[in-house]
């Protein structure tokens, strides 16, 4: 049985850093950034903000290690063009992809107990 140990800011900007050389189009410009945390000095958020919307896509790991994203909520209703539906599709995929890299990186990191 292995126990994943959470991985620190360092390790999560420098996997974003990774997934961004992969040249996915639609993702943008993901920023990780620190949050206040009592609980845990090294607690982050990894943000993605939409080109096609008002909106970001939060990206955080939960307490049972489980990467969950949260779509921000919009002031006003999205009104555009199919290209802009699409365009808007295509940002939040490119995030669920990040979403899911940085999962798999994370089970990657377990470690064997001692």
């Amino acid at each position: 049985m292995t126990l994943a140990r959470r991985p620190s800011l360092d390790e999560i900007a420098e996997w974003v850093k990774d997934f961004e050389a992969q040249g996915i189009p639609a993702l943008g410009r993901p920023r990780v950034l620190p949050q206040d945390d009592a609980d845990d000095e090294d607690a982050f958020v990894v943000i993605v903000h939409l080109e096609h919307v008002a909106a970001a896509v939060y990206l955080q790991l939960d307490d049972d290690l489980r990467w969950i994203a949260t779509l921000t909520q919009r002031p006003t209703d999205f009104t555009g063009t199919s290209l802009d539906l699409i365009g808007l599709g295509a940002e939040v995929e490119a995030a669920g992809h990040l979403c899911a890299y940085l999962q798999r990186r994370t089970h990657a990191g377990s470690v064997q107990p001692r």
